[in-house]
């Protein structure tokens, strides 16, 4: 068997709905020999191991399914990782899929180059519409496509989202971090965890990834976000404990670059708080993490880009009432 460029992680649970568009996606007869599709079935009650297993028995050489038993989405990558023969890692969520074309042309980009990260875009898709979502993110738009970045050249430009990363696998194994299990947001963690061993980037122009927007369960909706605050603030929180852990050993630029992130989850944990309604406590929340955030990590607290949250630093979180009512009619969406 050759060796293999590329191992894509698909974490799988219930995913019967979709998992067969998404593994379809993969099947290009130019790739087959280079790409390594791990399935990891993440405790199914479904069909999705069985959907698997077809596309592990019509190829066996690209396709492998690995049943666990359910520990949550961190879970599934940390076990990719371990089981990884590609010299390239990627995550694709297993109700996602990608531009196979897109694929093609990314695979024969990482048998020409030698970097660490490589960032591609993506496409946020409406499933019920079929058709491209309205709001799209354009994370590398003020980058020049193809060039070999070191990472302070990069840093407060852009920050690699999961969707669009491409790493090499060995970083994901020297950095010697797990994935929390049983938590969502794990997403911060695998684009941060890795930074302190990272070096180079690539930014590569053709949108690779299909990121399927509205499913009822998804954890960006307020609803989920709500319900779901305490796993957000862990993630940020243990964020904040690995840049310190690690400062000794970062240069400036990593740091930055981490704080960057860090910085972007701030705001995220205060929109969650003021998406609560009034009365329910959430202003007290946001200043104890505010105060506690300037103390122990000043840079991360200075990288806020959200002018919301200014504003509230700014008026010593008096306009808290004010931000609620003005978030009242966004409460659907986040």
């Amino acid at each position: 068997m050759s060796k293999k460029i590329l191992t894509v992680v698909v974490p799988a649970y219930n995913v019967e709905a979709y998992l067969d568009e998404g593994l379809r996606s993969f099947v290009h007869p130019d790739i087959m020999d280079d790409l390594e599709v791990l399935i990891v079935n993440d405790g199914s009650s479904d069909r999705t191991e069985a959907i698997g297993k077809r596309y592990e028995e019509a190829y066996p050489a690209t396709f492998r399914v690995i049943t666990k038993e359910n520990g949550g989405h961190g879970s599934t990558i940390n076990r990719g990782i371990e089981e990884a023969a590609g010299q390239y890692f990627k995550v694709v969520d297993g109700d996602d899929w990608v531009d196979t074309t897109n694929f093609c042309r990314l695979i024969k980009m990482l048998k020409r180059v030698d970097v660490d990260v490589l960032g591609s875009n993506y496409t946020m898709i409406d499933h019920t519409t079929r058709k491209p979502a309205r709001l799209q993110e354009q994370p590398f738009e003020n980058l020049e496509y193809g060039r070999v970045y070191r990472l302070e050249e990069i840093v407060g430009k852009t920050s690699v989202p999961m969707h669009a990363m491409t790493i090499k696998t060995e970083i994901l194994r020297k950095m010697n971090m797990k994935m929390d299990e049983h938590m969502f947001y794990v997403d911060m963690e695998y684009i941060t965890f890795p930074i302190p061993y990272v070096n180079t980037f690539l930014f590569f122009e053709p949108s690779v990834y299909r990121y399927r927007l509205g499913l009822p369960n998804q954890s960006m909706s307020i609803k989920k976000m709500q319900s779901n605050l305490k796993n957000h603030l862990h993630v940020l929180l243990r964020l904040e404990h690995y840049v310190e852990k690690m400062d000794g050993k970062l240069t400036e630029a990593q740091r930055d670059y981490m704080n960057d992130i860090l910085g972007w989850m701030i705001g995220s944990q205060m929109k969650i708080y003021i998406s609560f309604p009034l009365g329910s406590g959430m202003r007290k929340e946001a200043i104890k993490l505010d105060r506690f955030m300037k103390r122990r990590n000043p840079g991360a607290w200075k990288r806020v880009k959200n002018k919301a949250v200014w504003l509230l630093r700014y008026s010593d979180f008096l306009l808290f009432p004010a931000a609620v009512l003005a978030f009242k009619h966004r409460r659907n969406s986040y």
